[in-house]
């Protein structure tokens, strides 16, 4: 049974409006659960059934053979109305690997900026840092952004720095994505000198079945103005090996 962990306002039901933006960070696992049974159409249906407005979607696949060669925003797209973007990590599969985003608003301004990745044997290459300009209902703008970051503590903290150089700007900015480091690392505290989180650093997002540690997250900016927060994991959710996370960010 699907379980949701609420704060400041328990079991209020969520409503957007014209002051309100609902965010979801969600790590898809390539559109599968951890038994790695195919679980798209099931991950969009739940998009849509929890309201949000906008969605940093991490570890997409693009036509790939592992994943029925499905373009998996699009299939996602097509079942919550919202608009998709798709950004390729690298060629895999047969497809494409990567980062996507699903809004209910216009994305504008649209960017794949590339961040460090070194692999194994040492060799360097890039990884998609996808962002996206988003006038709100409001007419309020904002950048939204997402990430995965690496597994290791040089390249993440590496990483952070271009993340932080990229989204310098106009624009307050909302960033979400799966950092792969916990609450209390150097480089959450590194993010901390521009960004806020906008959940609890006991909020713990992987794995999905009795999880261990948060590495996903939602963050805003420090200067965003007048803005409060409600937050939500979604416990006993399968379809994937992470928790999908969700805030809710009110302007007065």
């Amino acid at each position: 049974m699907l379980k949701i962990i609420f704060t400041l306002a328990l079991l209020t039901p969520i409503i957007s409006n014209a002051q309100t933006l609902q965010v979801m960070s969600y790590n898809i696992h390539h559109g599968a659960t951890r038994e790695e049974k195919l679980s798209i159409r099931e991950i969009g249906e739940f998009i849509l059934k929890s309201q949000v407005d906008i969605v940093g979607v991490q570890e997409v696949d693009s036509v790939c053979n592992r994943s029925g060669k499905q373009d998996q925003m699009e299939v996602l797209a097509q079942i919550t109305k919202m608009h998709p973007l798709f950004a390729r990590h690298f060629a895999y599969d047969g497809g494409a690997y990567g980062l996507g985003i699903l809004s209910k608003f216009p994305l504008e301004e649209v960017r794949n900026d590339r961040i460090l990745s070194v692999r194994p044997n040492g060799d360097t290459s890039t990884l998609a840092f996808l962002s996206a300009k988003v006038q709100l209902a409001s007419g309020r703008t904002v950048r939204f952004a997402t990430a995965h970051l690496a597994l290791d503590h040089p390249t993440r903290m590496t990483q952070i720095s271009q993340i932080l150089k990229y989204l310098e700007g106009e624009y307050p900015v909302v960033l979400t994505g799966d950092f792969n480091t916990l609450p209390d690392s150097p480089e959450i505290e590194l993010l901390k000198t521009r960004f806020q989180l906008t959940q609890s650093e006991d909020d713990l997002t992987f794995p999905e079945k009795d999880p261990t540690k948060k590495i996903d997250y939602i963050f805003i900016d420090q200067d965003f103005p007048q803005k409060t927060f409600k937050k939500q994991v979604y416990l006993g959710n399968h379809l994937s090996d992470h928790l999908p996370i969700q805030s809710e960010i009110r302007f007065h």
